[in-house]
């Protein structure tokens, strides 16, 4: 039998040294710019009850999420995304607070990938939620957030594709076709898989009337410009995929009025998850990284599961995805501190400590020691690429020693 105790399970890493700092960096950047925009900071448990992402349109199906048994015998499953455990929070602990509720977090969150699919198991996730209002423009506050989080965090070369999640449904609800063939279709639209689209369409050809066919046809070719959404308009008469049309138009000139439209897009044929969704949605796509760095959209039905209905839109980052785009990008993000070894007699310890610390409050990364030879302690200093500094030639606490004193001032 394999002894495991040396290994981490398929799906998971150990974060170490600079890409630990960097991740946490990234982390900060995040929370702040949450924070300064009037979003407050929530924490769910890692453990919930399979129940809460068990419940109806849920986003993840059950094979995804991690479940083991309490000691009473109940269903508990590891953290599987971060909104689901919000909206239970917000319908219940938060139901008498002050709405609209802005929410966000930087937790990890836990699903079962395919093994070898280069997929993580563990995801950190960061992110905001605005909770009780259904005004378009709590979905153009969003997405313009997550702009700024992006690029707040170093990154530059970045879109965020926006569409709606009942375009789709207003443009085959009508339609005499069964559930399974339109699932098909909104497959084959959502992965622009033009092969497969073009034999569902031809096949029920009858089925369909001449207007619902052509823009069906079309969908997955829809994405580039705000002029997509008149090539849309010019191609249906269905007054519930032109209403939902203008809401995408909309939210595009708000996001256009503040001069970030550079980094937004319009893709039409976007019709995932579209019984979680219930409005705007969108992804966010960067060079360097092979998923969507970026996610989210208005889903309206999730918070009632919890307690009193409430309108709901938010998004996700993917914390690790930001830092390998931005190490594919070679950007520099953070600040590099500097770093210096204190080398001391013994005797000189409370004055080595004073040292460190003064050097540390100016932001100078200060290790104490912990060799008695100055020749290994050189070496140490040498391979870290770190300033050596003996603490017996410093003239005293306040000012440094005359051979120093210049790289510290």
């Amino acid at each position: 039998m394999t002894n495991w105790k040396k290994y981490i399970p398929d799906g998971t890493k150990d974060i170490l040294f600079e890409e630990c700092r960097k991740k946490v960096d990234i982390e900060n950047i995040l929370r702040k710019t949450y924070v300064c925009g009037g979003f407050m900071e929530v924490k769910s448990p890692t453990l919930e009850f399979y129940d809460t992402f068990n419940g109806k349109n849920s986003i993840l199906p059950q094979e995804k999420i991690y479940k083991l048994i309490d000691n009473q015998g109940r269903i508990l499953a590891l953290r599987a995304d971060m909104t689901t455990p919000i909206a239970r929070i917000a319908g219940t602990k938060l139901k008498e607070a002050v709405h609209p509720l802005r929410l966000c977090y930087n937790s990890n969150v836990y699903r079962a990938n395919e093994s070898l699919n280069g997929k993580n198991s563990e995801i950190t996730q960061s992110g905001i939620e605005v909770i009780g209002s259904d005004n378009i423009t709590a979905d153009a506050e969003v997405i313009i957030t997550g702009i700024i989080s992006l690029l707040n965090c170093g990154l530059k070369n970045f879109k965020i594709e926006i569409g709606h999640a009942k375009l789709f449904k207003a443009l085959v609800d009508d339609l005499d076709i069964n559930l399974e063939e339109k699932e098909k279709l909104r497959k084959s639209i959502d992965s622009k898989n033009f092969t497969a689209l073009n034999e569902i369409l031809y096949v029920n050809k009858n089925k369909f009337n001449d207007n619902s066919f052509d823009i069906l046809n079309e969908l997955p070719k829809l994405f580039g410009g705000i002029e997509v959404i008149e090539k849309a308009s010019a191609l249906t008469n269905n007054k519930s995929a032109l209403r939902y049309l203008d809401n995408i138009r909309e939210v595009y000139e708000i996001v256009k009025s503040i001069g970030l439209q550079d980094y937004l897009s319009v893709d039409l044929g976007m019709v995932y998850h579209i019984d979680y969704y219930t409005g705007i949605i969108f992804r966010g796509y960067t060079h360097g990284f092979g998923g969507n760095i970026l996610s989210g959209g208005r889903y309206d039905n999730l918070v009632g599961q919890f307690g009193d209905e409430q309108p709901a839109t938010g998004f996700a980052i993917d914390v690790d995805g930001i830092i390998v785009a931005l190490k594919y990008s070679e950007r520099f993000y953070g600040g590099v501190s500097e770093k210096v070894l204190l080398y001391y007699d013994k005797k000189n310890f409370v004055e080595a400590y004073k040292k460190a610390q003064i050097l540390r409050n100016r932001g100078i990364i200060a290790e104490m020691s912990l060799f008695d030879s100055e020749k290994e302690a050189r070496e140490y200093a040498d391979k870290k690429n770190m300033k050596f500094i003996k603490i017996g030639e410093w003239r005293n606490l306040d000012g440094e020693c005359e051979e120093n004193k210049d790289s510290f001032n």
